[in-house]
């Protein structure tokens, strides 16, 4: 077979550092499958891995575990619009996480005869639609659809170029049979690569400005959600706040973007930040506060700093800022380091030891709540408290935590970046077991565990994420804090109508009875074990880290909680 427009994709990826592709094959996949085939016989370059996946939302959740862990990009593979439409709710966390995804997904063949590709089946009449890439746009930055054999470099350069460039994101391209299995026409000489930049730089008389305020508050702290997505700034954020006597807090937070028990560190008590500080600066935080629960004091400083400091993807979004700073997280905090230094004679020495008392008692308040959790008390019913309590003494501090919903981060004692991640803002359900296997593919040598309730989990579609860790050999440890109830669909009601009639069914939210789950696991070849008794909890734990590390088997703890 001679080179195709197949050939050249699949190539011209690998020349841009995609080194895996999470698949859900359909018929579209042909000049795919047959590019593989042919360069394996012909000893080709290497190619993207392919990554078999059983459902689309597990393609997408794998991909961005693995752009997570890795810092890359990560390209997926769909049939046609029934395989994006699947796909759709992973393209929303993706978006709203800032995660850069190419998404691609072939398209029903445009011609009805004549060439190799055209139509030969009769869905290829009833899967075209009048505008496929509607279904994802508006969470992509980019679509568009392959036209020709000849632009095969200029489009994945493209793709690629705009899912990188800040703010980072997913982009959305078809891919059309017939294209596909035309005859290779592109240049055979360089590739197109476009040089994108690296990061977003704060304005200097804005940074100034803000150190200025910063030097002069009595309780200044730094409110960070998502900064943590970029590593490196979690140690620039570590010592600013040591240098300069600045509190952070994190809550909602998606990353570990401080270490869980730096003395600096007040945690997730938005509330108590506002009645505190005097000058807020909230970096890469998407919803700084909810008026409805509270707001910052009228005469405190309010800075929003990010890539998009207004959220232009938010349809709308008006909290109150006295400065806005466009910039990525490291960069800031570079800039932000260098201006206090210069102010840093003019700040008030006791600040510090504000902050440190306002930390502590947040400290100390986890610390009595890790006592009475982990309490041996087999007759208490097991909390949730219980499981992250009992987790935390588990795991190894460069062991990884994707958290749907359930843990309580203060208590995984995660201190090092890239150690902890929570549900994209977009609340998209299924995505962290996917993405839990999606790390552990892109870092097959650390632990990696996945914490969900038992809807998130349902959502995930378990089977064939159990599936994909037989298939690839991918050892996650699946905690479920299963209450047979939907936590957020009763808090929503609960928060909407304080005092309503509605119970537990009225609410929409009861799961019982609930399934096996662990058989779910074990008809993998995995291990599962369902804990009733709060002095099952840390054994069961313990056993079965115990088989992911040393057996090199996935991992199932049914946690039956309250």
């Amino acid at each position: 077979m001679s080179q195709t427009a197949a050939t050249r994709y699949l190539s011209a990826l690998a020349d841009h550092g995609v080194d895996s592709i999470f698949v859900n094959a359909g018929t579209d996949f042909a000049p795919i499958v047959e590019a593989y085939a042919a360069n394996a016989k012909d000893g080709g370059p290497a190619l993207p891995k392919p990554v078999l996946c059983a459902h689309e939302n597990l393609a997408g959740g794998m991909a961005h575990g693995a752009a997570l862990v890795t810092g890359k990009p990560q390209a997926v593979m769909l049939h046609v619009n029934v395989g994006t439409a699947n796909v759709s709710c992973a393209v929303a966390n993706a978006a709203r996480d800032r995660v850069p995804l190419l998404i691609t997904a072939g398209r029903s063949p445009i011609l009805e005869g004549g060439t190799t590709g055209a139509r030969d089946l009769p869905i290829h009449w009833s899967q075209e639609m009048f505008d496929q890439a509607s279904l994802v746009r508006e969470f992509v930055k980019w679509d568009y659809e392959l036209r020709d054999a000849r632009q095969v470099d200029a489009v994945v350069d493209r793709a690629l170029s705009v899912a990188t460039a800040h703010p980072r994101g997913p982009v959305y391209l078809a891919l059309p049979r017939e294209v596909l299995a035309e005859a290779d026409g592109s240049n055979t000489g360089e590739r197109i690569r476009t040089a994108v930049p690296a990061a977003v730089h704060p304005d200097p008389d804005a940074v100034d400005q803000l150190a200025d305020r910063i030097a002069a508050a009595d309780f200044p702290v730094i409110v960070a959600t998502a900064s943590g997505i970029e590593p490196e700034s979690v140690y620039l954020l570590t010592r600013l706040a040591e240098q300069f006597a600045v509190g952070v807090a994190d809550p909602w937070h998606r990353y570990l973007n401080i270490a869980s028990n730096h003395p600096n560190r007040l945690g997730p008590d938005i509330l108590g930040v506002l009645k505190k500080a005097d000058v807020i600066v909230f970096l890469e935080s998407d919803v700084p506060w909810i008026d409805a629960h509270g707001s910052p004091q009228p005469d405190c400083f309010i800075a929003q700093v990010g890539v998009d400091p207004l959220y232009s993807a938010y349809p709308i979004r008006s909290h109150r800022s006295d400065l806005n700073i466009a910039a990525t997280p490291t960069a800031f905090l570079a800039r932000l380091t260098a201006a206090l230094s210069e102010r840093a004679r003019s700040i008030d020495p006791a600040r510090a030891e504000r902050i440190h008392a306002a930390a502590k008692a947040h400290h100390d308040a986890i610390a009595a709540i890790r006592t009475q959790e982990t309490a041996p008390d087999s007759d208490a019913p097991i909390t949730k408290n219980a499981i992250s309590a009992v987790l935390g003494e588990l795991l190894g501090e460069d062991d990884i935590v994707f958290n749907e919903y359930v843990a309580t981060p203060c208590l995984l004692n995660r201190t090092q970046p890239g150690t902890y991640y929570f549900l994209p803002a977009s609340g998209g359900l299924g995505w962290g077991l996917p993405a839990a296997l999606g790390a552990k593919y892109a870092a097959p040598d650390r632990t990696v565990v996945a914490t969900l309730g038992d809807g998130a989990y349902m959502f995930a579609n378990p089977a064939a994420c159990h599936h994909a860790a037989a298939k690839h050999d991918l050892p996650v440890l699946t905690i479920l804090a299963n209450n047979c109830n939907w936590w957020a669909v009763d808090l929503a009601t609960q928060l909407v109508y304080p005092d309503g009639r509605a119970d537990a069914e009225d609410r929409f939210s009861n799961l019982s009875p609930s399934p096996e789950f662990a058989a779910y696991c074990t008809a993998s070849g995995g291990y599962g074990v369902t804990v009733h008794k709060r002095s099952e909890l840390k054994p069961a734990l313990e056993e079965a880290l115990r088989v992911v590390r040393e057996e090199g088997r996935q991992a199932l703890v049914d946690v039956r909680c309250v």
